[in-house]
């Protein structure tokens, strides 16, 4: 089984994936892709998707909660249940994808995640990425302008993940 891993942060926990995205089979051919939270809406503006939260590879663990707890109390106060959310990133449900979009804002992202929407060099970079966690002796490849791993590597090996993470598209 082949995991897509949003190139980034360590490992998130059980608990972020489970309320912000879960692995969902790629192709139908059993691949896992997983994705954190929803993509911004079209409809908010470049500036403020841009400065959405940054979670860095050295952010604490307390402040990526406090981050999460934030965007999540946002969509709670817009009534957003997860099956809301879901509804709305499939375009289902449409006042629920204006109260998505108005949260936008809020959600949490990680340096390669704002690469990737914000930066025209983020192919190249991710390139780079790939190259130094393969020069470090883990199974990884570009798919999809993602980095993929069969299996997500263990801990210690997840801090040569990040640390050629930041040495590719530096620390935010």
């Amino acid at each position: 089984m082949t995991v897509y891993r949003p190139l980034g942060l360590a490992l998130l926990t059980l608990s972020l994936l489970t309320a912000c995205g879960d692995a969902q089979p790629r192709d139908g051919g059993g691949v896992a892709s997983m994705q954190s939270g929803a993509a911004p809406a079209a409809s908010a503006s470049p500036s403020s998707a841009a400065e959405r939260p940054l979670i860095r590879t050295d952010t604490s663990d307390e402040e990526k909660d406090r981050l999460w707890n934030e965007y999540h109390r946002c969509l709670a106060d817009q009534g957003l249940t997860k099956e809301r959310q879901d509804k709305a990133q499939a375009g289902a449900d449409p006042s629920a994808a204006a109260a998505l979009a108005s949260c936008a804002g809020k959600e949490p992202e990680l340096v390669w995640q704002r690469a990737k929407r914000t930066d025209p060099q983020y192919a190249d970079k991710l390139r780079d990425w790939v190259t130094c966690v393969r020069a470090a002796g883990i199974d990884a490849w570009e798919e999809n302008g993602f980095m993929a791993f069969k299996s997500l590597p263990p801990a210690d090996q997840m801090r040569k993940v990040d640390a050629c993470q930041d040495k590719a598209f530096g620390r935010g």
